[in-house]
């Protein structure tokens, strides 16, 4: 029997493979985007490049021939990618007053069949005295959950598997912190942890949860970073009250 987990008043309770499905998607709208809007680039200095040979061209050289067809087909790429753009534009935050504790508790157990199965030991250290913020709340579940999801791999070659979150008011700010007892981040790594496709887990890993928690973190003005030691990583985040 599937895990089913309990979902916003009126509607389905989201499986765990759901809301895997739509973790993908949302992937998925954010690489389109990139892509379709770095396309853009390439093709004027195709097209810009084209105009300059044919300026230097006398009117009857039949290689004039295949400069049409190149720009017509340049053109349909740029018309193809500005339609990708336009159907994937990142929707706006669907903002709602959280608790940060319920909403860390509905994270972890997305992914507690996985932290049992990892053996993973979690404890918690949030503050009771937090007050309710006003978050994308599915947007910042996703986010939560690949880290946790990735704390539990960093942590599958230790004897120590220790998975900490914690929760606390700073300076006017929300900061949670996500840590684990792996064996850290190399030097090397860590500051391409965020970078898209990058992952060191081989063919496991496709290098795109990371990033993914990145840009859900900055849509709501917040700031994420990592600390590592060689008894393990840190993930803190910031997040305006």
């Amino acid at each position: 029997m599937r895990p089913v987990f309990d979902s916003p008043a009126g509607k389905a309770p989201l499986t765990t493979e759901e809301l895997s499905h739509m973790s993908r998607l949302i992937t998925i709208g954010e690489l389109t985007a990139c892509f379709a809007h770095e396309t853009t680039n390439p093709l004027m200095l195709i097209r810009g490049h084209l105009r300059l040979i044919e300026e230097n061209l006398p009117e009857n050289h039949p290689i004039r021939l295949n400069f049409e067809v190149i720009d017509r087909a340049s053109r349909r790429i740029e018309d193809m990618a500005k339609r990708l753009l336009d159907f994937s534009r990142k929707r706006k935050l669907k903002s709602e007053r959280c608790d940060v504790s319920l909403l860390i508790n509905e994270s972890l157990s997305f992914v507690q069949p996985y932290l049992q199965g990892q053996n993973v030991e979690v404890q918690l250290n949030i503050d009771s005295r937090l007050p309710q913020v006003r978050l994308d709340r599915w947007r910042l579940v996703q986010a939560l959950v690949n880290l946790f999801q990735n704390a539990a791999d960093a942590m599958s070659q230790s004897d120590l598997r220790i998975l900490r979150v914690s929760a606390e008011c700073e300076t006017g700010r929300l900061r949670i912190s996500v840590a684990d007892t792996g064996h850290g981040i190399l030097p090397a790594d860590q500051q391409r942890v965020f970078e898209p496709f990058f992952t060191t887990k081989g063919e496991r890993g496709t290098g795109l949860g990371l990033y993914v928690t990145k840009r859900v973190v900055e849509e709501h003005g917040g700031t994420i970073r990592v600390q590592t030691t060689d008894r393990g990583a840190t993930f803190v985040i910031s997040l305006p009250l």
